[in-house]
């Protein structure tokens, strides 16, 4: 009789540290897994939501977008930009950045103009260099697209004022304050300034800064009203598109507790009709 309790409690025994095993192997997975999310979450991919209707039709309100925020970083070598998967910001990129009159705050826009170039815009149409700007992704009224507009001869980049960055020089911005925003202005000494005049530039773009604009051209608040954007300040690309839900436009700004809960059990009760589904996984480009 005791050497069958003694094999009893050895299989006893067996089947508690496979158990824990099992229970062990499960929580150190867990535990890589959450490490490896946050890992990602915080250097490589990030989730950005569309606020406002600045990039429709490219980005829709609702759009909730992965931004991939390891593809610009720092690289000590030409080799290292060559194993890595990191590049340098393009023509045409759609970018996520902090926007200069509040850090805190992500804004999306297109990459225009990099370090460099002219800028001079005419009745909503975009020269660069002196050329016009063939932009199928630019949201206009073909009254607008359709216009005959004559651009700039640049002969000397030299002379041609430097569009400020409102960070290193905020005596050049007009600045309005209101709840939950700051609206910047650039200041002209030619007279009216966008979006009163027709006519933006031309600017130099300095040295390490990019020229950004919304698709939506007549609904973007861009480098257009608070100058040019300092590389740095760059968040990531936009990458794709995981989840699209038709919210309101600015719905954001509410952002007391009744509004919060309305839009939370909006979702939930409108999830099925209100998502667009053909667009979830798609890339902006």
């Amino acid at each position: 009789m005791s050497k069958k309790k003694e094999v009893k409690e050895e299989k006893r025994e067996e089947k508690d540290i496979k158990k824990k095993g099992t229970i062990r192997d499960y929580w150190e997975t867990l535990c890589l897994v959450l490490i490896y999310v946050m890992f990602a979450r915080t250097w490589i991919f990030q989730n950005s939501n569309i606020p406002s209707g600045s990039m429709k039709d490219t980005l829709l309100v609702g759009d909730r977008l992965i931004v991939n925020s390891f593809i610009y970083g720092p690289v000590l070598s030409n080799l290292e930009k060559k194993i890595l998967p990191v590049k340098d910001v393009h023509y045409g990129d759609i970018v996520v950045f902090k926007y200069p009159a509040r850090p805190e705050v992500p804004f999306i826009k297109r990459v225009i103009a990099k370090e460099g170039d002219v800028v001079y815009i005419k009745n909503q149409h975009v020269f660069l260099n002196g050329k016009e700007l063939k932009e199928p992704y630019a949201n206009l009224p073909d009254v607008i697209k359709n216009l005959n507009v004559e651009g700039i001869e640049i002969s000397d980049k030299s002379k041609i004022k430097e569009l400020p960055d409102y960070l290193k020089s905020p005596d050049d911005f007009e600045v309005e304050t209101s709840p939950g925003r700051i609206d910047l202005r650039i200041k002209s000494s030619e007279g009216e300034m966008f979006p009163f005049s027709d006519t933006f530039g031309p600017y130099l773009i300095p040295k390490g800064h990019l020229f950004v604009m919304g698709d939506n051209r007549l609904n973007s608040e861009d480098s257009r009203y608070w100058g040019s954007l300092d590389e740095k300040m760059i968040l990531g690309k936009a990458w794709v598109i995981w989840w699209s839900y038709e919210d309101g436009d600015y719905d954001y700004l509410k952002t007391d507790a009744r509004s919060r809960i309305q839009r939370l059990v909006s979702k939930c009760v409108h999830f099925f009709d209100k998502t667009r589904w053909g667009r979830m996984f798609s890339c902006p480009s």
